[in-house]
């Protein structure tokens, strides 16, 4: 599960208030040592001033220990936080109230976030306002985050009066690089821009503009002081279909992780086999071409039904719409773990006897362009 931090006290202390209308049950433990305690059910009752109330559940008894942290989960919106210091009285826990939340990521495709120091640049153009004969208007601006779908950046408040809501921008520069062909965006949402940091001064004068891509980037190249390796991210593509057509990240591991609880061996065989699979997505055209003629679309099926949806995409994008829907349809049926890995396990084989015979060449650096 994706979690993002919060650290605006008036969201926190609103979703905290949530909780407590709703009279939602939550969770509460420690981890000692790596390891987790037991786990009660309590409610929130009540905030005052600074402090926090939580009351046991019925029938709940806890000896927890008043040297380690106390964690609190709500299912309502997943909240998640922790209390370094507490107080137990009968059955009323209290503590000071939390700075920092983290609650569930929601969002599809992951937002990938800058760092003032990283000073990432946008640089965009759009049409005057209000007189098209006009030179349009130019603008640069320092980004708070990407994602192959969209972006968000920075600006004045006295500026934002020049980007209203609706407005298409046309995109000439991202992060590092000029780009060789405008990027079209729409503006989407318009905000007061928030210090990140803890404590930070909020009225920073600024406001945060989100724009989507009106046509997905197909990959972007991450890098940041904030992460020591350099990330990607490749665009979500589906077919415009109506039956099953692959999985996205997220639903890949959240299928893996459940096969792990039952058998955590064939969980990390089939993660194995699914990475060794997706190499398919660098096939050159003619090589797709005589690779689906050769191949047991049947077994193909099978192996296919953990696989993402870029490698849906790719190895179905260019072929006829008769042999896309009959292979589509055979993948729409649902297969156990056990045999989606049999097949796997013939479909790699297949794959390595094409590649020793030189028939393909799966070679990624050939193929990916990253912005």
């Amino acid at each position: 599960m994706q979690l993002w931090t919060c650290f605006d006290r008036e969201f926190i202390e609103r979703t905290l208030n949530q909780i407590i209308e709703l009279k939602s049950e939550i969770t509460i433990w420690q981890t000692i040592n790596g390891n987790e305690r037991e786990k009660l059910k309590a409610r929130l009752v009540k905030i005052e001033q600074d402090d926090v109330f939580l009351e046991l559940g019925a029938g709940e008894t806890t000896q927890f220990s008043a040297s380690d942290p106390l964690f609190i989960y709500s299912t309502y919106q997943d909240v998640l936080f922790k209390r370094d210091r507490f107080k137990k009285d009968g059955r009323i826990i209290s503590f000071k109230f939390p700075h920092e939340i983290k609650l569930k990521d929601k969002r599809k495709v992951i937002r990938l976030p800058y760092r003032y120091q990283d000073s990432k640049v946008i640089a965009f153009h759009t049409p005057h306002p209000t007189d098209p004969n006009q030179a349009p208007i130019r603008m640069s601006s320092i980004m708070v985050d990407i994602t192959t779908e969209g972006l968000s950046f920075v600006l004045p408040e006295r500026e934002g009066h020049r980007l209203p809501l609706g407005t298409e921008i046309f995109i000439t520069r991202l992060t590092d690089q000029i780009l060789p062909n405008e990027h079209l965006a729409k503006i989407l949402y318009i905000v007061s821009y928030k210090s990140r940091r803890p404590g930070g001064d909020q009225n920073t004068g600024l406001i945060r503009i989100g724009a989507k891509f009106l046509e997905p980037l197909d990959s972007i190249s991450y890098k940041s002081i904030a992460s020591l390796v350099t990330k990607k991210q490749t665009r979500m593509k589906g077919l415009n279909v109506s039956t099953f057509n692959g999985l996205s990240h997220e639903e890949q591991e959240r299928i893996l992780r459940k096969i792990a609880e039952e058998n955590f061996i064939l969980s990390n065989n089939l993660r194995d086999k699914i990475e060794q699979i997706d190499r398919l997505r660098y096939l050159t055209t003619s090589m797709k071409q005589q690779f689906l003629m050769d191949v047991n679309k049947d077994l193909l099926a099978v192996a296919l039904r953990l696989s993402s949806k870029e490698l849906i995409y790719d190895l179905l994008a260019e072929v006829t719409d008769t042999m896309r829907e009959e292979f589509l349809y055979k993948l729409d049926q649902p297969k156990s773990a056990s045999a989606v890995h049999k097949a796997q396990e013939d479909i790699c084989k297949f794959i390595t006897e094409k590649e020793r015979a030189g028939e393909i060449v799966l070679d990624p650096t050939a193929f990916e362009q990253y912005v």
